[in-house]
């Protein structure tokens, strides 16, 4: 896992996006088939048509207060969680999660480690304040390469975890038409002096399945 403030190249039009994955058309058990039967073959890449964005989010479908809490645990294996500021659950705020990455599957639908990669930026309030001339940036979490992972065609329902030695985070997910949703946990195997191990549910998670399953 690489853990840096690279500069962020884009920023998210939150409602645009939100509109966007909301339009993609009904759920029904139809769909997801052909979505399932779609995804994941060998040798294949999922490619999003022009316009489309491939940045997915991390976020709290409940609406619950503990959303930055769980995010707050979860750096706390590499950073102190105080050096971060508010962060909102709300898929449409200006803070919180974005992401991206390829989950790649073989014919056989189990992950192809070498090929899958995840990028994590954590927009807290402090993002885009300047200190002592410098602006700051998204915090960064990368892995280059996957744990492990598998994909039901019939059912289009995912697993994916990304594991280093500061701990693990695992992607659970169903495709169902156009979309990649379900829920992200994390497991700590360190932390930061002055805190304890953590673990726990991260958020919900959002994507356009051409954006993520390869």
């Amino acid at each position: 896992m690489t853990i840096n403030t690279l500069s962020s190249k884009f920023m998210l039009f939150w409602g645009s996006f939100v509109l966007a994955l909301s339009g993609c058309g009904k759920i029904d058990n139809q769909g997801t088939q052909v979505a399932a039967q779609s995804v994941g073959q060998s040798g294949s890449s999922s490619t999003c048509a022009t316009g489309t964005t491939t940045v997915g989010k991390i976020y709290d479908a409940s609406g619950s207060s503990q959303f930055e809490t769980q995010v707050k645990g979860f750096v706390s294996a590499t950073l102190d969680p105080q050096s971060l500021g508010t962060i909102s659950g709300d898929i449409n705020s200006s803070t919180g999660i974005d992401f991206s990455g390829a989950f790649t599957f073989d014919s056989s639908g189990n992950l192809v480690t070498a090929s899958s990669s995840l990028l994590i930026k954590i927009f807290d309030s402090y993002v885009g304040q300047v200190y002592s001339g410098e602006t700051v940036e998204p915090y960064v979490i990368e892995f280059s390469s996957a744990s492990s992972g598998t994909i039901n065609r019939s059912t289009g329902v995912f697993s994916v975890v990304f594991q280093d030695s500061y701990g693990s985070i695992t992607f659970s997910g169903t495709v169902r038409n156009q979309q990649a949703s379900g829920t992200v946990s994390y497991q700590n195997f360190t932390a930061v002096s002055g805190y304890s191990v953590s673990s726990g549910a991260l958020g919900d998670f959002l994507i356009y399945t051409c954006a993520l399953i390869k």
